[in-house]
């Protein structure tokens, strides 16, 4: 069974070198994360917990640049990282959907 929670964040980078984005700019991210597992006393996870989790490990990034936190703050490194940081304290396997603005997203499971 699959469960998901969403978040936003907002967000400044940019990519040094890149023709695009190389300049300074913000999106606001949306998250979305999805664990999977077996139903246990009813549910695979509370919702409360799941979104919890992810807020937690969204924070540090929200109304920040992401360049002080992460060495090349492509969407896929953010998605990577939130994901790591929500998989330590959820034991289920779990899909994190980064969108960067709207149309392009990262993904990541595990």
């Amino acid at each position: 069974m699959k469960v998901g929670v969403r978040e936003v964040i907002d967000s400044g980078h940019f990519l040094p070198g890149h023709a695009k984005c190389g300049r300074p700019h913000g999106h606001t991210y949306r998250l979305e994360l999805v664990a999977e597992g077996p139903v246990s006393a009813g549910m695979v996870i509370d919702f409360a917990d799941l979104k919890a989790a992810l807020r937690e490990a969204a924070r540090p990034f929200d109304h920040v640049m992401l360049n002080d936190l992460i060495a090349v703050p492509t969407c896929e490194n953010l998605a990577a990282e939130i994901h790591r940081r929500v998989r330590e304290r959820v034991g289920l396997t779990l899909t994190l959907r980064v969108w960067e603005g709207e149309g392009k997203y990262a993904e990541i499971t595990g």
